[in-house]
């Protein structure tokens, strides 16, 4: 009887460990029941890709109408309108594809949710049968250890004999019930264990479905925009057929500047700089005001190592030099500025301060934006969405004017597009002045392969001339940014701080680049590690008042750095060289350095970055949200 007490024992902390094992298990982060907000998302999303689709077969006919009327006036087509209609069917064929694949994942998220909710309802099931093993296993321990008290003698280890008198009507019953309870204990535990097997494997398909469902909803979360960009390749269509009806009733200005091309905006470009250069200003907005006035501004730029900035950043590839010459074979006239390879929706910046002389923002065409600044200087920008400036605006070397845009057939591209790209030009004067020539070439990426060979000595000279030493400096190993800016937490960062994913936090909502602000805390406290006051990581005066507070979290320290570059006082500056007295000597500042804290800012920048970091670089990805 002594072994069966030991057998009791031993039972009950079994099952404790099972149990505990279930409860570890029940708080793990399982995929959720069936979302309504997410139903009705898949349901809508389907929908609207099927207009989409219905849409586009009504467009396709009408094509093949024009077609054959065109055909019937000319058989070889008209080459404006074999271009665009090329053009045309790779939208046509682009739609469909996007919207077969959007449809799969669509379809796929559907389906994972279905699996879902069935193995859900399955581990309810199984952790209900756990539950009711739990409650026989726990009266069937107390029944053992009731019978165990009244039948063992603890002071002679046996089995009292007239306790067991007592205790049972058939003493051979009694005396037998130990191989019958150890044979049930087996039983139970055999049950409890095929239980949280069962529990464990319905968990783990769980995890796997909802990591399915996760890489589908990643695709469904990118959903807004591709079916807007399908949309808008739609409605270009639409609106093509529009005006090619009114052309055929001679309304030819609509129908041209619908087929705005690389030679339309040159025209448009030169035209507005021969006003320019005579000074016959555009006189709305009181741009002419404006641009006399310019000239008698203080220019940002002449504190710059050089005249103009780079309007986009990183500089991964050039595309087309200036000047390029199959360039001019193939549009008839010379290519003036440059052509980097950018992904779409990145920022595009001011390269000096300036007014915004004209913007063409249209559904019709290339989106292109001109700017006159100081010195004579002009400067061009193509292939642009989600317009933020506007003619007649004051705008500042480093500040955000465009997003990138090239897909064909979308607001901003037009249908002449060459693909993923910014292409932007320079004038002093009138004249084209090649990019390369003027801009700080040190911050080119891989720039032995990048740069030709009639650049790689302005690259060096460009090194020696900056004023933060880095030819030595040594990039953070890691292919991605995210990859580096982990790897440079995880060796200077200290607690919280060397976590990327507390960065990400600290920066939403602010517009401002989280490396940045992790090279700001990096330069005032190394990450943590000399805090000034308890949490305040950034050490500088962090209120409107410029007063150094302490705050309760680690958040708060580390949120009132990104906060302060939003403030009254340096909320309308855009490069790091504003920041400090090191390039601003009269103005607001955030640290007081004349040049260490620069150093250390840009020097992480750029390990963080992969490339070497230029003092007038920007570190807003989109407007002040407090302006």
């Amino acid at each position: 009887m002594k072994k069966l007490l030991w057998g009791i024992l031993i039972s009950t902390v079994f099952f404790s460990v099972l149990n505990t094992s279930f409860a570890v298990k029940q708080n793990q982060e399982l995929p959720q029941s069936s979302d309504k907000e997410l139903i009705r998302i898949v349901n809508t999303s389907l929908k609207k890709i099927q207009n989409i689709k219905g849409g586009i077969d009504d467009i396709t006919q009408e094509l093949f109408a024009l077609d054959a009327a065109e055909r019937a006036k000319n058989p070889q087509l008209d080459d404006k309108y074999r271009t665009v209609r090329n053009e045309m069917v790779r939208v046509i064929s682009s739609i469909w594809t996007a919207t077969t694949t959007l449809s799969t994942a669509i379809q796929n998220l559907a389906v994972y949710q279905e699996q879902i909710d069935l193995y859900l309802k399955d581990l309810q099931e199984v952790k209900k049968s756990f539950s009711i093993a739990k409650d026989y296993y726990t009266e069937y321990v107390t029944l053992l250890h009731k019978i165990d008290l009244e039948l063992y003698d603890p002071e002679t280890d046996k089995i009292n004999e007239l306790r067991l008198l007592i205790n049972s009507d058939n003493i051979n019953k009694t005396l037998i019930s130990e191989n019958l309870i150890q044979s049930i204990t087996l039983q139970l535990e055999d049950i409890i264990k095929k239980a949280d097997q069962e529990e464990e494997k319905k968990t783990s398909l769980l995890i796997k479905l909802g990591n399915l469902k996760q890489q589908a909803t990643e695709v469904l979360d990118t959903y807004y925009e591709e079916i807007d960009k399908l949309e808008q390749k739609k409605q270009y269509l639409i609106r093509f057929l529009e005006l090619y009806k009114e052309k055929q009733n001679n309304d030819q200005v609509k129908f041209q500047k619908f087929f705005s091309s690389k030679k339309d905006v040159n025209t448009s470009v030169q035209a507005f700089l021969d006003e320019i250069v005579q000074k016959n200003y555009k006189s709305y907005e009181n741009i002419k005001e404006k641009i006399i006035n310019l000239e008698h501004m203080d220019d940002a730029s002449n504190k710059e190592t050089s005249p103009l900035a780079w309007p986009v950043y990183p500089i991964t590839e050039i595309l087309r030099y200036f000047w390029d010459q199959q360039f001019q074979k193939d549009y008839g006239f010379k290519f003036q500025g440059i052509q980097v390879l950018v992904t779409q929706g990145t920022p595009i910046y001011a390269m000096r301060d300036g007014v915004v002389y004209h913007t063409f923002d249209d559904m019709s065409g290339i989106s292109w934006i001109m700017i006159v600044h100081q010195k004579g200087y002009v400067t061009v920008y193509q292939y642009l969405n989600s317009i933020l400036v506007k003619p007649g605006d004051i705008v500042q070397r480093g500040q955000i004017i465009w997003y990138s845009w090239w897909e064909p057939g979308t607001k901003g591209a037009g249908f002449v597009s060459e693909g993923e790209n910014l292409t932007f030009a320079i004038y002093q004067n009138g004249v084209a002045v090649d990019p390369l020539s003027v801009l700080d070439l040190s911050v080119i990426t891989n720039w032995q392969n990048v740069l030709s060979e009639d650049y790689k000595l302005k690259y060096l000279s460009d090194v020696m001339v900056r004023p933060i030493d880095v030819s030595n400096l040594q990039i953070m190993e890691g292919s991605t940014v995210n990859e580096r800016s982990q790897n440079f937490l995880d060796t200077y960062g200290k607690g919280i701080y060397r976590d990327l994913s507390f960065w990400d936090t600290v920066v939403e909502g602010t517009n401002i680049d989280r490396d940045m602000v992790i090279c700001v805390a990096f330069a005032e406290s190394t990450l943590g590690h000399y805090l000034a006051t308890a949490n305040n990581i950034g050490n500088v005066g962090n209120n409107d008042r410029g007063d150094r507070i302490a705050y309760s979290s680690p958040y708060q320290g580390a949120r009132l750095i990104a906060e302060t570059l939003n403030n009254a006082f340096l909320g309308d500056y855009h490069t790091i060289k504003q920041l400090s007295r090191y390039g601003n000597k009269d103005g607001k500042i955030y640290a007081s350095s004349p040049i260490n804290w620069q150093t250390n800012v840009l020097k992480c920048l750029s390990k963080i970055k992969g490339y070497t970091i230029p003092e007038d670089f920007p570190f807003r990805t989109g407007p002040n949200p407090n302006r």
